[in-house]
């Protein structure tokens, strides 16, 4: 398997990827926000240890061994969090030869477990981290209550310490401003909608990420379900006003649409905050079969290896550099998938 953003999925006409991630804790360590560098590094060692016995192997990485911008292309790729990025001692993430799990270890928490696919579907990640949290939980003793559930840093991850996470494009909904009821609405069933990359994020190119807000009172597949069944229902109300919307202004749409699609084949240079509205409307016209010569698979790899790191990567220094490089990567994907 390669990386999520290199697959496909079930409906990822509308559902770029389906995150589930598990915070845990090792009992009779301080957490992270109290713990000493020896607490760090023993964290570590004991995660290495017990992940040595696993038949699914794992590659480790210590983000104090890797330049900043490898730090940022793995937070771009959702392979770690925001917080991973700052104070990098005795931080490390573990992460699957296959992509598909990562292990954050001395985020918020001592161990953060998530499985990340493209599409909707939370069965599969949930099925895979439970298997890797199982066996974690037989050679490291975590911090449990009994009434309580897994202790967490936090007091809203306190219980099964879960997170299903959808991230969803979702133009039709903004293009008709019903987005902003509807995120009130599902707000008030225990549901929190964020931007692109969680938390303290604002959306870009209409794409949202949607999880469950609680952990506590109700087991993993509970949650798992509610937070699934809201979504479809999210997914159901999408479609009925995309079709709606090529009904009443069907000419307009297109238009859009390949007016963004030419930008992006042609353009000689193009921005991070201009390409998402193109890309959200090249990705809608892609699902209503308006484009046909290029893949949503296409549209992930462009979302994601477009982004600042990954970018600067290539040697791009300034700005006007940047946005070269980023056009030249979007015509080449393009034009590779179109031969």
């Amino acid at each position: 398997m390669s990386k999520w953003y290199s697959d496909s999925g079930f409906q990822d006409d509308i559902v770029l990827s389906t995150r589930i991630r598990l915070a845990r804790n090792i009992k009779g360590i301080p957490f992270p926000n109290r713990m000493g560098a020896e607490d760090g590094k023993k964290v570590i060692d004991l995660v290495s240890d017990a992940l040595s016995e696993l038949n699914y192997k794992f590659n480790l990485i210590r983000l104090s061994d890797i330049s900043e911008i490898e730090r940022q292309k793995l937070f771009e790729q959702h392979v770690i969090s925001s917080q991973m990025l700052k104070n990098t001692a005795d931080k490390a993430v573990f992460v699957s030869e296959d992509d598909a799990v990562s292990i954050l270890i001395n985020e918020e928490d001592h161990i953060r477990l998530q499985c990340i696919y493209a599409g909707a579907e939370s069965q599969k990640a949930y099925e895979l981290i439970s298997k890797v949290d199982d066996f974690l939980s037989e050679r490291l003793q975590y911090a449990f209550h009994e009434k309580y559930g897994h202790l967490t840093a936090c007091p809203t991850n306190v219980g099964t310490g879960m997170r299903v996470s959808f991230m969803l494009h979702l133009p039709a909904l903004c293009m008709t401003r019903l987005a902003d009821n509807l995120f009130a609405t599902v707000g008030k069933l225990g549901v929190t909608v964020r931007g692109m990359y969680g938390e303290g994020t604002k959306s870009s190119g209409n794409i949202f990420q949607i999880s469950n807000q609680v952990t506590l009172g109700k087991t993993e597949a509970e949650l798992s379900t509610n937070i699934t069944d809201i979504v479809n229902q999210i997914i159901a109300k999408e479609r009925e006003l995309r079709r709606r919307i090529i009904q009443e202004k069907g000419v307009s749409v297109e238009d859009k649409i390949m007016r963004s699609y030419g930008i992006m084949r042609y353009a000689k240079k193009i921005s991070t905050e201009e390409l998402a509205g193109h890309l959200s409307n090249v990705r809608f016209g892609v699902s209503l079969g308006i484009i046909k010569d290029i893949t949503i698979k296409s549209i992930n790899e462009i979302t994601v290896v477009t982004r600042p790191a990954h970018i600067a990567e290539t040697g791009a220094s300034t700005a006007f550099e940047r946005d070269v490089k980023r056009a030249e990567i979007i015509s080449s994907i393009i034009e590779k998938k179109e031969e």
